[in-house]
């Protein structure tokens, strides 16, 4: 059995906008646990349990998994996650599990209304070429005239150097406006790719 002030502690401790926990019954009045949709765990017996990951059992000391579920006969081989690693513990398991959806760009989701898409369109058209020049995503994402593919960017179409430094370069290109338009887009593009590029080789290289 767990308790409702359990569940609620393990709720204020993890939930976030980037991680949203929601439960559903379980066998003796406990938990299934759910992160952003994707069945993650539960709660048993007031300890909070995750589906085996490698990293999370790594992070443990590779300690023996249990098996928990929604009966005696829906069992998952979980983890018991001790309290002061419940945040890093559900950080390494979504990175291993799940983070390849992880929406990184919605192009529609930084304008409002359509004149606004159409005013930023041809920044996106020079932002998405670079990091395609650059092998920060896997595919081209324009067409032969040039012409924006998708509007949508996940985790998955980044590449390995990608998942590092598209997100950095986007914040920076999001940010920029260059009030007297002396400097030029592609300009900046390189100034900061440059930067952020010495730093995370300086990083991999430790």
């Amino acid at each position: 059995m767990t308790s409702i002030d359990f569940l609620n502690k393990v709720h204020k401790s993890l939930d976030s906008q980037e991680y949203s926990l929601s439960y559903s019954p379980a066998k003796s009045k406990n938990y299934m646990l759910y992160c952003n949709g994707n069945f993650i765990g539960g709660l048993f017996d007031e300890e909070l349990c995750f589906v085996y990951a490698d990293s999370v059992s790594e992070l443990l000391g590779q300690p023996d998994p249990v098996y928990r579920g929604y009966s005696s006969t829906a069992q998952h081989r979980m983890l018991v996650i001790p309290e002061e690693h419940w945040s890093k513990a559900l950080k390494l398991l979504y990175a291993e599990k799940f983070d390849w959806s992880r929406l990184v760009y919605d192009i529609t989701y930084t304008s409002i209304g359509a004149a606004v898409v159409e005013d930023f369109y041809d920044e996106n058209v020079v932002f998405l070429r670079f990091c395609f020049e650059k092998e920060l995503l896997k595919k081209n994402p324009l067409d032969r005239q040039g012409r924006i593919l998708r509007m949508v960017y996940i985790n998955q179409d980044l590449t390995n150097t990608g998942k590092y430094l598209f997100p950095e370069l986007l914040d920076k290109f999001l940010a920029f406006f260059d009030r007297k338009g002396k400097t030029s887009l592609e300009t900046m593009l390189n100034r900061w790719y440059t930067a952020l590029e010495k730093e995370y080789r300086s990083q991999t290289a430790e």
